[in-house]
């Protein structure tokens, strides 16, 4: 199994606890990665924490940060909140909608 440890992730629209993108989040969390939950709106908050949550207390390390990534200044912002919250000055991981 290849490992991540180290690496930072960021997992975009992965709030939804039985969705998809919250499975690759958990897979990238399992090997090792930081993972940021991304979500969209304050609508879908409690479930991107309770994702994050769940990262966390399985001894992996998550936060989530909302977005609208219409918006590059979100963009942005997510990149910097995540350096910011896993003490990195890169991501090595981007797991973008159009390709997952």
């Amino acid at each position: 199994m290849l490992s991540l440890a180290g690496k930072v992730a960021i997992v975009t629209s992965s709030g939804r606890e039985n969705g998809i993108r919250a499975a690759i989040a958990h897979v990238l969390a399992e090997r090792g990665a930081a993972v940021t939950i991304h979500y969209f709106s304050n609508s879908t908050a409690d479930r991107a924490a309770e994702v994050a949550n769940k990262i966390n207390k399985s001894g992996s390390k998550a936060t989530a940060i909302q977005a609208d990534l219409t918006d590059p200044k979100a963009a942005k912002y997510l990149v910097e909140k995540t350096m910011e919250a896993f003490k990195t000055d890169k991501i090595d991981i981007l797991g973008k909608q159009a390709d997952l």
